[in-house]
C-alpha cells in the first residue's frame, strides 16, 4: 500500500486528494490546520501551523511511527488575505507568507528524509505573472519566493522526484478571500487532484502546469 502526506489536507485541493488517493488504495496522513474539514477516510489527521516549525517536525515523527517512508508528499496550504499594501495588517502579510511559503520550506525541510528515493514531493504554486495584480501582494510574494525556493530544492536534490505544480483558478472556498470574480473555466479541486496522481504515476518531475 503506498503512504502519502498531504500538508494542508483540509483545504479544497488537499482534501479532493485525500478522497482521492483513498479511492485509489492509498494510506494517507492528512496534516491540517483545521482537522475538523478534512475527509473522513483520511487514515490519520494531525494538525499543524503553517508558522511553526515544530508543528511540522511533531507531525513527521508520529508519521515516521507508523511507516518507514512516504510515497508521496504534497504541500497544498493556502491562503490570502487581499487589501492594498498601505491598507494589509502587518500580521495578515505574515499569515499569508507562512500559508504559502514558510510552511512549504518546513514540510521540504521536515519531509525530505521520509521520502522514499523513489518517492515524489509536490508544491502547489501559481502562474505569478497572472495573480500580480492590485492587493494581491503577499500572496503574489509568497508564490514568486516559492517558485525561487523550489529551483534551489531541485538543485540540492537532484536525484529526487520534485515538482511544482501550477494550477489555474480553482473553485475552492480560497475565492471567498479573493477580490475577483472566479472564472468560467476553473477548474475543479478534483482536477488538480487528477493530475498530481497522474504525475506521480507517469514519474514525470520538475513542473506540472495545469
Amino acid at each position: 500500500m503506498p503512504n502519502a502526506l498531504i500538508w494542508g489536507a483540509s483545504g479544497g485541493i488537499g482534501c479532493a486528494l485525500t478522497q482521492l488517493l483513498k479511492q485509489e488504495g492509498w494510506r494517507v496522513f492528512a496534516a491540517a490546520r483545521h482537522e475538523e474539514r478534512v475527509a473522513e477516510n483520511a487514515d490519520y489527521v494531525y494538525h499543524f501551523d503553517a508558522a511553526d516549525s515544530y508543528s511540522f517536525d511533531t507531525v513527521s515523527m508520529a508519521v515516521a511511527q507508523t511507516v518507514e517512508q512516504l510515497d508521496l508528499i504534497v504541500y497544498a496550504a493556502g491562503g490570502l488575505t487581499a487589501a492594498p499594501i498601505d491598507k494589509l495588517a502587518p500580521e495578515d502579510w505574515q499569515a499569508t507568507i507562512d500559508a504559502n511559503f514558510t510552511g512549504a520550506f518546513h514540510a521540504a525541510r521536515s519531509g525530505l528524509d521520509l521520502l522514499k528515493k523513489d518517492g515524489h514531493m509536490m508544491l502547489i504554486s501559481a502562474y505569478v505573472d497572472k495573480i500580480t495584480l492590485p492587493r494581491m501582494s503577499a500572496y503574489t510574494a509568497a508564490k514568486a519566493g516559492l517558485e525561487r525556493f523550489f529551483t534551489i530544492l531541485q538543485k540540492e536534490n537532484r536525484k529526487r522526484n520534485l515538482t511544482i505544480v501550477r494550477p489555474p483558478a480553482v473553485d475552492t472556498p480560497f475565492w471567498e478571500n479573493v477580490p475577483f470574480n472566479l472564472p468560467d473555466k476553473a477548474l475543479q479541486p478534483q482536477d488538480v487532484a487528477q493530475a498530481i496522481l497522474t504525475q506521480y504515476g507517469d514519474g514525470k518531475s520538475g513542473e506540472l502546469n495545469l
